[in-house]
């Protein structure tokens, strides 16, 4: 008995079907790399349900303009911009933005370290809703995300050296607000 292996079809290839309409292509985009745009989109904006807003105008987006996505561009890369774009836009008109409470993860089982563990993520989350829109997505880049700052630096749309700039000095006003506390 031969077993025959079915290769999945590459995100340039669902690309290129969902640009002609087909919507199981663009289903399989969504199941891939949800969680990607889920995860910057929360990131930077700290609220789970605005974080699956930005998700699905992220991928409205991808579904709307498809035909212009260019192969020589990783889909993952890609998508990270349109989200950090539509993420700092959405900063932009800050009356759409009321910051809800962030849920947070199950606990361990040991009610201690859990209360210390939300203190610090609260104390972390509220240190990074206060810096600059465009701070915030650099350290959520490069810290979380784990870009490098020439790939910071290009979703930003600045130089590496800036990007760099503005690491620093988010990470300055980090260690000022959190103190001892992390």
């Amino acid at each position: 008995m031969v077993v025959e292996r079915i290769e999945e079809p590459s995100d340039h290839q669902l690309m290129e079907r969902t640009a002609l309409g087909d919507r199981e292509a663009f289903a399989t985009l969504i199941r891939r790399h949800q969680r990607l745009v889920l995860s910057v989109a929360y990131r930077f904006l700290a609220d789970r349900s605005q974080a699956e807003d930005a998700g699905q105008e992220v991928f409205l987006r991808l579904w709307q303009h498809a035909a212009r996505y260019r192969a020589d561009t990783a889909l993952q890369a890609y998508l990270r911009t349109l989200t950090v774009n539509y993420c700092l836009d959405l900063r932009r008109r800050p009356k759409l933005l009321a910051l809800a409470d962030v849920q947070e993860p199950q606990g361990t089982g040991n009610p201690h370290g859990d209360l210390v563990a939300s203190e610090r993520r609260g104390a972390l989350d509220s240190a990074l809703q206060s810096l600059a829109p465009i701070q915030r997505m650099a350290v959520v880049l490069f810290h979380i995300e784990g870009l490098t700052v020439k790939e910071v630096a290009r979703l930003l749309d600045t130089s590496p050296k800036a990007a760099e700039s503005l690491l620093s000095r988010a990470r300055a006003t980090l260690r000022e607000r959190l103190g001892g506390r992390l």
